[in-house]
Order: C-alpha cells, then structure tokens, then sequence
C-alpha cells in the first residue's frame, strides 16, 4: 500500500502527486473495465454456444 506523504500546501510537488496518483487510478479502472468487458464477451459466447444446443459443463 503506497505510503501517504505529507508536504506544505504551497510545494507545486503535492499538485502533481495528486495529478499521478488520479492517472494510475484511472488506469486501473481502464484495466478492470476491460476485464469486465473481456467476462461479458465470454459469457457471450457461452449462452450463444448455449443457444446453438451444444451442452457445456459449468
């Protein structure tokens, strides 16, 4: 877990710390939302492989 750090207000560094930490938050949550997407197509291809009436263990 990432350490907080604590800086005087007026230090431009605390603004760009913020600003790094807000774009790898974004990232990961780019990354989750492709690995949701990434499930849905899957469970896609299942209930049309379903549909089709070929059996599936699950």
């Amino acid at each position: 877990m990432p350490k907080k750090i604590e800086r005087d207000a007026s230090d431009g560094t605390l603004e760009q710390e913020l600003q790094r930490e807000r774009r790898e938050h974004a990232l990961i949550d780019e990354e989750k939302l492709g690995m949701d997407e990434l499930e849905e197509e899957r469970l896609r291809r299942e209930l049309a492989s379903d549909d089709d009436g070929s059996t599936t263990k699950k």
